[in-house]
């Protein structure tokens, strides 16, 4: 193996983290104690990674106790939202090396990330990025995902001895280099060979080089059908169904582990070995932010401005994405998921009134579906919103396309959709009132898929109506309009549904929908939409049908244990919660859960309350963004002669894939 033998010659040449595996003198003479430790680094996924915390464990597993710049003890680190950077005091100057590091945020969504990297060395000055990539090397090593061993390291010291052994640091880097060689040489990287994946002291979020090839690579763990841990690697912009190099992280490790005699490319089970580059797709990159620059200094310019004013409109796009079908002639051709122009004008100035500023801009994917063969055109991009605190305060999501005759060169143009459509894989667990799983007929837990059809604008207008979904196994479900944000499912076409509040009002499973296929629940399976837009703000008026394609993400969860599904803190059979408290509002927190799923975060909260024979009455709080662990839930208002006869809670979570889990509580009193 030549790669192999080159790396052992120079280790930090081929993405090693350096060092040996002790920084621990073995000298008996007494000596000044080496000054604390600090730590410097970079977590980005492309962009920065977003309120990332940072955590250490050392190499017996045991937790690395930290401070701030003061000295005072802190359980984690915190990036900063600018640029992904974050330092790390820790308490000792010898830690028990080798280091391994956490970083779990979000993204430019919102989606929850955690990524790892390690450490070899204490000598300073200690830099350790932390990247997809470096997550996919320490994968590698440790033969799992890393997030596994991470949660439970102090039974897992043997593995992560691993980290700490540079010739297999060096073999695993110079492997994951070489499968996405090519989209390294298209971000103007000449020699990856020499790159050092971990301790780049240069490497910024500054969308070139690593951080370029970063924005179009999509890197995930996932379980295949018999549990094994997998690592994908992939263009962004091809299909998701189709992940170009899967590599058996089991094997990996094995491989790795007889050094000079194992088999490391053995581990790799795609019929590809390298993953392919967008060219031309990501050849402007590079000044995507000039875009985010541009948005901000305007919010800056016009804080506590008229948002009839429209000094936005220079940003937006003269041929965006055009809507299907096109908009009547004399109406503005703007879209983006329900949003047309005037409303954008509204949302930006909204932020210029509270002095919001946009973070660097990520990409998500490509609108163009299908994609042309010469690349992308129209991005999917996202940029958190936050106060002037760091707080996170919002998501802006939009389409943006490239033009070398405008300032910026990036415009917004939208994606031509008159609504957000989605498809999720689901899990869903039933608990008693007092936190215990039910016994029930059916499987509990249960896996399905969501479709969401926003069908209502955020004042509660009507945008969405009779639609119809096409599965990937040909059948059609018929949705319809339910006075709810989303539509529900339709099974009777003589009777308009009425909305539950129960997931059933969304969700497609076995055996509701007996049509249901293991075809449906692949990832990336392709969902067509053809909806009825309800466009009350354009001459066109309602009866728009559009057909729009939405791709599962991830498969559903094939057995997910009890423990990824939300728990509210507190609650037992001595302490259950009560219909009373459900009906006028109360306290939650869910700290617990969120401390032992770091990839996961609570994104609804609903009350349902039922009584024979009328509706039942729904009442959703919102989530803010960020590590948010506790919350106020609303009161419900119920009408007069109301008598409950059951009350539930819904508490719904999504992890780093996009699969979502739900929680009902529920109980007669």
């Amino acid at each position: 193996m030549a790669t192999w033998s080159a790396c052992l010659l120079a280790l930090s040449a081929c993405g090693g983290g350096g060092g040996g595996s002790s920084a621990r003198s073995s000298s008996g003479s007494t000596s000044t104690p080496p000054p604390n430790v600090v730590i410097t680094g970079v977590a980005a996924i492309g962009a920065p990674m977003v309120d990332a915390r940072i955590k250490l464990v050392d190499g017996s597993g045991a937790a690395v106790k930290l401070t701030d710049v003061n000295g005072n003890a802190i359980p984690y680190a915190v990036t900063n939202v600018a640029d992904g950077s974050f330092t790390l005091y820790l308490t000792t100057g010898t830690p028990t090396l080798p280091l391994f590091i956490e970083a779990a945020g979000t993204d430019g969504t919102g989606t929850p990330v955690v990524l790892h990297s390690l450490l070899q060395s204490t000598t300073a000055p200690v830099v350790a990025n932390i990247t997809p990539l470096t997550d996919a090397v320490v994968a590698e090593l440790l033969g799992a995902n890393p997030l596994t061993i991470f949660q439970s390291a102090a039974s897992n010291a043997k593995l992560l001895a691993n980290l700490g052994n540079s010739s297999m640091v060096s073999a695993a880097a110079a492997q994951i280099i070489g499968i996405v060689g090519a989209n390294l040489n298209n971000a103007k990287i000449s020699s990856p060979s020499t790159l050092n994946l971990f301790q780049d002291a240069t490497f910024t979020t500054n969308k070139l080089g690593v951080d370029a090839t970063l924005e179009g690579l999509r890197i995930q763990i996932v379980k295949d059908v018999t549990g094994a841990d997998q690592l994908q690697l992939s263009n962004r912009f091809v299909p998701i169904q189709s992940p170009e190099v899967t590599v058996n992280l089991a094997t990996a490790e094995t491989q790795l582990g007889k050094g000079s005699s194992g088999n490391l490319a053995s581990a790799i089970t795609s019929s590809t070995a390298k993953t392919t580059v967008a060219t031309s797709t990501l050849s402007n990159i590079s000044s995507l932010d000039t875009l985010t620059v541009a948005i901000n200094n305007l919010i800056g310019q016009r804080a506590g401005a008229s948002i009839s004013q429209t000094t936005f409109a220079p940003l937006m796009s003269a041929s965006p994405t055009q809507p299907s079908p096109p908009l009547t002639t004399g109406t503005g051709p703007y879209f983006y998921n329900g949003r047309n122009a005037t409303q954008l004008e509204q949302l930006l100035s909204n932020y210029s009134a509270n002095n919001y500023q946009l973070s660097s801009m990520q990409i998500t994917g490509c609108i163009d579906d299908p994609i042309p063969s010469k690349g992308c055109i129209n991005f999917a991009v996202s940029s958190v919103v936050t106060d002037t605190t760091g707080k996170l305060v919002d998501v802006f999501s939009d389409g943006v396309t490239f033009n070398k005759s405008t300032t910026p060169n990036w415009t917004i143009s939208g994606n031509g959709r008159y609504t957000t459509l989605g498809v999720y894989p689901v899990a869903y667990a039933v608990f008693g009132l007092n936190g215990s799983l039910t016994n029930l007929p059916t499987v509990n837990p249960a896996v399905g898929v969501q479709v969401n059809i926003q069908s209502q604008d955020s004042n509660g207008a009507q945008i969405a109506g009779n639609s119809e979904v096409q599965i990937p196994s040909g059948q059609s479900v018929p949705f319809a309009y339910c006075s709810m944000s989303v539509l529900c499912i339709w099974p009777t076409p003589s009777i308009l549904p009425t909305a539950t509040g129960d997931l059933s009002d969304t969700l497609l499973q076995q055996p509701t929908l007996g049509w249901l296929g293991s075809v449906d629940a692949q990832q990336g399976a392709k969902y067509i939409i053809t909806y009825q837009g309800w466009l009350g703000f354009t001459v066109q008026g309602p009866n728009t049908n559009s057909t729009a394609n939405a791709y599962l993400p991830a498969a559903p969860p094939a057995s997910p244990a009890q423990s990824v599904f939300p728990a509210i803190d507190g609650v037992t059979s001595g302490a259950p919660l009560t219909g009373t408290s459900i009906a006028s509002g109360f306290t939650i927190s869910w700290l617990n859960w969120a401390n032992a799923n770091p990839n996961m975060r609570v994104i609804s909260v609903r009350t349902v309350i039922v009584s024979t024979g009328s509706p039942s009455v729904i009442t959703d709080t919102p989530i803010p963004l960020g590590n948010v662990t506790s919350i106020r839930v609303n009161p419900a208002t119920l009408p007069a002669g109301f008598t409950p006869t059951s009350y539930e809670v819904w508490i719904g979570a999504v992890d780093n894939l996009g699969r979502r889990f739900y929680t009902q509580m529920v109980g007669s009193s």
